[in-house]
């Protein structure tokens, strides 16, 4: 499977950078313990190499959720709505709408399931 540019995607959007630094605020999988909010952290859920009968797959269907952390629920919307804006140009967002609180940490989180489809 390849790397999805979901950083990179991120880092490169001007308006979630004037809600975010990216560079020392997204990360993949987990972000370090003590990591101040807000932040964003996204996964690899599923993925599926297109095969073709004749010949290598070409290109990976890849499933991720993101997800931003936040101490009030108006930025974590806010931060979210920014994420999915610079990610929907390369994603199919299919569940737009992942909401919790987490009570031991005290944040509010909003996030996104999305389908990205990477060329190999």
């Amino acid at each position: 499977m390849s790397f999805l540019p979901i950083y990179r995607t991120l880092k490169a959007d001007i308006d979630l950078a004037a809600l975010i630094d990216v560079e020392s605020k997204a990360f993949e999988d987990v972000a370090p313990q003590g990591t101040a909010p807000p932040y964003v952290v996204w996964q690899t859920i599923s993925a599926q190499a297109n095969n073709h009968l004749d010949e290598p797959a070409n290109f990976d269907d890849t499933q991720y959720q993101l997800m931003v952390y936040a101490a009030d629920a108006k930025t974590a919307y806010n931060l979210r709505d920014a994420c999915r804006v610079a990610l929907e140009v390369q994603s199919w967002i299919s569940n737009p709408s992942i909401n919790l609180y987490d009570s031991k940490a005290k944040l509010y989180g909003r996030g996104f399931d999305a389908n990205w489809i990477l060329a190999r």
